[in-house]
């Protein structure tokens, strides 16, 4: 901005001073200036490279610099200070997200309103983490009904927290989405509002491998997350506490048998929930367990007839947030 050409338009014995970037002024054309008396002085606090440990300027008596220091003022400093403790005491207290240089901006009521879908967001998302052994490729996440017409970008974030929680450390709504595409896999979002067999549902695609796990859920009331699908199957069970998945065919007597395989090892079923493709066909069953049932109880089950495969996954309690989300939390149970 501030080269030869403009020197030579100021009146002579001006006094020139940068704090703002460096290579505003051209450095050869200050110098020039400076020998030739059209400037009496300069005050340079930035360079046009840096860190400026030689320069031609360095020493004279008409030029004072600084090291890029022109923000490490007391007042500037103490002000830093203040509004570093606003920012994290805001996000304690209400989850306001202000001036994060890795997400938007996140609203307090923005957050509060969505509270519930966050909180199913990120189940649906440690529910699919434990379905498979094998890393996910892809993940596809679609949104119809009222939730639509919302900020669904939050409850993706949430979603890709949960997937991601039990491989990372600090994961977070605000890093996971980053987190999810730094490890290659493939995050696409789709909306619609017009209203299917609930009035809002999120429903997941996870590609692993050559397959795909699918899972979807809707909120009962504002807090209370429910499953309404999985692997293509219509039902309705809980997202929380210990869950064991089993797929079956649906013949009489499995979950007679189920009950007791889990009887005889002293394993307390709480909520039983089965979902089938058609009658005789294809089917699967979520039960909510009291306790985690061992080796021997999974292998009691795994060995029923009609038993193709029985998994345990471990959700949080209910009504256990992650720490993102329990500022401002109400404390309901989510049942």
């Amino acid at each position: 901005m501030i080269g030869k050409e403009e020197l030579s338009l100021l009146k002579p014995g001006v006094r020139l001073i940068n704090c703002a970037r460096g290579g505003i002024y051209d450095e050869e054309a200050l110098l020039e200036g400076l020998e030739s008396g059209v400037l009496a002085g300069a005050a340079l606090d930035v360079f046009e490279t840096e860190p400026c440990t030689e320069s031609p300027l360095f020493g004279r008596p008409d030029v004072l610099v600084t090291p890029h220091l022109g923000a490490s003022t007391e007042e500037a400093q103490s002000q830093v200070a203040i509004e570093g403790v606003n920012l994290l005491t805001d996000f304690l207290r209400t989850g306001t997200i202000r001036h994060s240089v890795n997400s938007s901006p996140i609203d307090p009521a923005d957050l509060e309103g969505l509270r519930g879908f966050l909180d199913l967001g990120w189940r649906l998302g440690i529910l699919l983490s434990q379905l498979d052994d094998q890393p996910p490729k892809a993940v596809s996440i679609a949104y119809r009904g009222e939730i639509a017409s919302r900020n669904t970008r939050l409850i993706t974030a949430a979603f890709a927290a949960g997937l991601l929680e039990t491989a990372l450390e600090d994961v977070n709504i605000i890093n996971a989405e980053m987190l999810l595409r730094e490890r290659g896999i493939e995050l696409v979002e789709q909306s619609r509002t017009d209203p299917g067999a609930f009035s809002s549902v999120v429903a997941v695609d996870l590609v692993v491998g050559d397959h795909v796990h699918r899972a979807a859920g809707t909120l009962f009331g504002r807090s209370m997350p429910r499953l309404v699908q999985l692997e293509g199957h219509r039902l309705e069970a809980y997202l929380d506490g210990t869950l064991l998945i089993f797929m079956h065919e649906d013949v009489p007597g499995i979950i007679g048998n189920v009950g007791t395989a889990f009887g005889g090892t002293g394993v307390n079923i709480a909520q039983m929930t089965v979902g089938r493709s058609a009658p005789g066909g294809d089917a699967i069953g979520v039960l909510s367990l009291d306790q985690e049932p061992s080796e021997e109880s999974l292998s009691n089950v795994r060995t029923c007839e009609g038993i193709h495969s029985a998994k345990i996954c471990k959700l949080p309690m209910a009504g256990q947030l992650p720490y993102w989300l329990a500022a401002g939390s109400n404390g309901s149970d989510g049942r």
